[in-house]
């Protein structure tokens, strides 16, 4: 077993990185809020232009469920790949 050495720098780039994988979620939210608004928009423009609040409602509901999943999903790939393999016992 790998022994952990105090010192050597690894929660400070555990905690870079995690401060730095924040940032890029809220600035990935206000990009995909802004990209999903402005194309609902130009469909509201193109179409009877009266916006719809079940329609805005169900655009940040469907932004923020899908950034959880991917989430999730990069959580339990990350997990997975960092989980010792089972050995069979004999």
């Amino acid at each position: 077993m790998a022994r952990f050495r105090e010192g050597s720098g690894t929660g400070a780039v555990v905690a870079i990185a995690s401060v730095g994988a924040f940032a890029l979620l809220a600035w990935m939210f206000a990009f995909l809020f802004w990209l999903a608004f402005s194309i609902y928009a130009i469909v509201e423009l193109i179409g009877d232009g009266r916006p719809s609040a079940i329609a805005v409602s169900l655009i940040v509901i469907g932004l923020v469920a899908g950034l959880v999943v991917l989430a999730y999903v990069g959580i339990w790939l990350v997990g997975k790949s960092l989980t010792p393999a089972k050995r069979a016992r004999g």
